[in-house]
């Protein structure tokens, strides 16, 4: 005798939840593909935003009220001669920046910001800005005095009075990398959208049927 029940449920009957994709088991390489490509983006865009703030600086130290978060001086090694840049006009638009910086915003936005997120997003903004403004600053004395050493010459450093561990960060910059770690936070909040990481995890399309049809999903 044929037994007739009632259609098991779909996944379509419950309502949609959407998972953070990091907390999702997925293939070893394409996450560390999708980690190596992260660390690259917050090296650039770390280097891009490091020759802007240059600009900034100059343009902000000239505004009342702004200039107050603006008050530490930022320097680089007297005998690389770089210094003068602070007296550029701002209209020529000149920044500068080490190499050594791709590095370092990299680590300091993959391994702290990143980690910081993951343990916190549920608490409020300004205590993550707190957070995310102490672990660059700490991270940026201790990884200014390893690049001293390593080169011989300090990248950067502070001649100002708030200057602390080792003169290799200040805090009179303090808010400014609450900023820097809020903007960091952004930026790996829509690289990890669900979507996004779906897409680029899915296979490039192979015919042109495919591509059309990419594209008119993008659409």
């Amino acid at each position: 005798m044929e037994h007739t029940g009632s259609a098991p449920h779909t996944e379509s009957s419950h309502p949609s939840v959407h998972v953070r994709r990091a907390d999702l088991k997925r293939n070893a390489r394409l996450k560390l593909t999708f980690a190596i490509f992260r660390f690259c983006l917050y090296g650039m865009v770390g280097l891009s935003s490091e020759i802007f703030f240059y600009n900034l600086v100059r343009i902000a130290r000239h505004v009342p009220v702004l200039e107050m978060l603006f008050r530490f001086q930022w320097r680089v090694d007297d005998r690389l001669g770089l210094n003068d840049i602070w007296d550029t006009p701002v209209v020529t638009a000149y920044g500068q920046c080490s190499l050594w910086m791709f590095l370092i915003y990299g680590v300091a936005c993959f391994f702290f910001i990143e980690a910081i997120y993951r343990r916190t997003f549920r608490q409020h903004t300004l205590l993550r800005a707190v957070l995310y403004g102490h672990a660059i600053l700490f991270f940026e004395g201790i990884s200014g005095l390893f690049l001293e050493k390593l080169t011989g010459y300090r990248i950067w450093y502070y001649a100002d009075s708030g200057a602390i561990l080792w003169e290799m960060t200040s805090l009179y910059i303090l808010p400014i990398w609450m900023v820097t770690g809020l903007i960091a936070e952004f930026i790996y909040r829509e690289l990890m959208d669900p979507d996004l990481v779906a897409a680029l995890e899915s296979p490039l399309p192979a015919t042109p049927e495919e591509t059309e049809a990419s594209l008119q999903l993008m659409q």
